[in-house]
């Protein structure tokens, strides 16, 4: 086992991944001799890192604190956005800045989030010299020899990602493979580099084999005789009791008392109210917006189902979220998305629409009704299964998301719109973002065949490369409730601590 000791590494301990997972991490890997630091997000968060007291950091530097008052870090220190571009390698800062969903949207005016800009231009230029800064000071004072973060979901986490890069710094997080239960170590925001793709690509060369294929078949044969849930829905909830409907009545009331007997140290004066700092009329607000907006989808007079005939399908995906906002920024108004690819729709084919089931309750009435009241658009019932669904569509289109791998399954080809690489990596999927030729692109899709043995063969390799490279764990129950074997959790960060170290 590769000794880890005087390993310069640099964590981004993030709000609830920091304080179950991170804080662990770097327990373990101060205990093996590292140095760390650490860049923090959320106050509280940043708090218990300050405090951590079996891991001592070389460096600390919260980027709350900094985003609430970028003026007064700057100083007198002034960076041009030509030359922040130049250094990270961009053309343009702005895709980058989407991602900014307190600066970009407003959650002071509209429960969940208001498409309105929150802050000017101005100010958020000067948190993007802010961050341009502390990035310096970690890579040119701190110099480390490996980054960890969560996932890749924001500005500071594109812009580190990409200066890495240029830099050869290995820098890693963790999403999801589309596998059930298993989870990949992924090099890049836009997920398309790390042991996973590599792997893909070998098995798609035909120069190596797999010792995984047999299981990969069975797993391909058992998700086509019983539709697999993503990892995130969990099991369905039972209906609940009467006390609990009652707790959940007063649990507003319950936060309201907790603001005026507890300090909030959640703010950040630049963007004022966020879903981390909520005065009680946000607090009643955010709770009675969700109850009525998720009454309205339960009673929503719904395209019926039974009724469409041809169909290309858009499935809504959950937003703001880093796997449109970051990955598909150019995708992420799917009100006008979605009218765009229903304009482009051959003959008698119509566009079918579904909300995400986690956004139910999120998205106000008037969305709901934009997207319904569109040309040659049908809004379905967000309840009728991604699996009906999937087996009755001629096409998907869609920025990113799971049904992307879900219709890989069932031969259903897919236009993806986003960046998303690991997505990328299945036989179904062709990447398109030309807006203007969507309509003959549409045409030529779907006209492919996937009912072949080269298709069968690489929707393997797909499956069977997780099952060579990634680690099966419940990554969303640790992160989440800080639950679950954490040792190990921390045997499959530490190789690939190692094999970035070594490559």
């Amino acid at each position: 086992m590769p000794n880890l000791k005087g390993k310069k590494i640099l964590i981004f301990q993030q709000r609830g991944w920091g304080r179950r997972i991170g804080r662990f991490l770097a327990a373990k890997l101060y205990a093996e001799g590292c140095k760390l630091a650490a860049l923090t997000f959320k106050n509280t968060t940043h708090e218990l890192i300050v405090k951590q007291d079996d891991a001592k950091y070389e460096m600390i530097i919260s980027n709350d604190k900094i985003m609430s008052r970028p003026k007064d870090y700057l100083g007198g220190d002034r960076y041009s956005l030509k030359e922040i571009c130049d250094k990270i390698g961009v053309d343009s800062i702005w895709p980058i800045v989407s991602t900014l969903r307190n600066h970009v949207r407003s959650y002071k005016d509209k429960y969940y989030y208001s498409f309105k800009q929150n802050v000017s231009d101005e100010e958020i230029i000067d948190y993007i010299m802010a961050v341009y800064k502390y990035m310096n000071i970690f890579f040119h004072e701190f110099k480390p020899d490996v980054i960890i973060m969560p996932n890749f979901v924001s500005f500071p986490h594109v812009m580190f990602n990409l200066y890495a890069r240029k830099l050869n710094i290995p820098i890693f997080a963790i999403t999801d493979s589309k596998i059930s239960g298993y989870y990949i170590f992924t090099y890049d925001y836009n997920d398309s580099d790390g042991p996973f793709y590599r792997r893909a690509d070998e098995l798609n060369s035909g120069k190596v084999e797999t010792e995984n294929r047999k299981k990969a078949k069975e797993y391909i044969r058992e998700f086509r005789e019983n539709f697999k849930k993503p990892d995130y829905m969990g099991d369905n909830e039972s209906e609940p009791s009467m006390l609990q409907k009652i707790k959940k009545e007063l649990s507003p009331y319950a936060q309201i008392i907790r603001w005026y007997l507890k300090k909030q140290i959640n703010v950040l004066e630049s963007t004022g109210i966020t879903i981390d700092y909520k005065p009680p009329r946000i607090i009643l607000r955010d709770h009675y917006c969700h109850e009525r907006y998720k009454k309205f989808m339960e009673h929503y007079s719904y395209y019926p189902f039974s009724k469409v005939k041809k169909f290309v399908y858009f499935p809504l995906q959950f937003q703001p979220e880093a796997t449109i906002d970051v990955i598909s920024p150019r995708f992420n108004n799917q009100i006008e998305t979605a009218r765009q690819v229903a304009m482009s729709l051959p003959g008698d084919y119509t566009l079918v629409v579904k909300e995400h089931p986690g956004m139910v309750g999120l998205r106000p009435p008037s969305y709901i009704k934009k997207i319904d009241r569109t040309p040659n658009i049908k809004l379905i019932d967000y309840k009728i299964t991604s699996e009906e669904v999937l087996k009755k569509t001629d096409l998907i289109i869609s920025p990113s998301g799971t049904t992307i791998a879900e219709a890989a399954f069932f031969k259903k080809p897919v236009i993806q719109l986003g960046n998303l690489g690991t997505t990328l990596k299945l036989p179904n999927v062709f990447k398109y973002t030309d807006m203007t030729s969507l309509p003959k692109k549409i045409k030529e899709v779907l006209e492919v065949n996937l009912n072949t043995n080269d298709y069968e063969r690489r929707l393997e390799n797909y499956v069977a490369a997780v099952f060579d490279v990634t680690f099966n764990f419940n990554y969303i129950k640790a992160w989440e409730k800080g639950t679950g074997d954490l040792e190990k959790l921390w045997v499959f960060y530490r190789k690939e601590i190692e094999n970035s170290l070594i490559n």
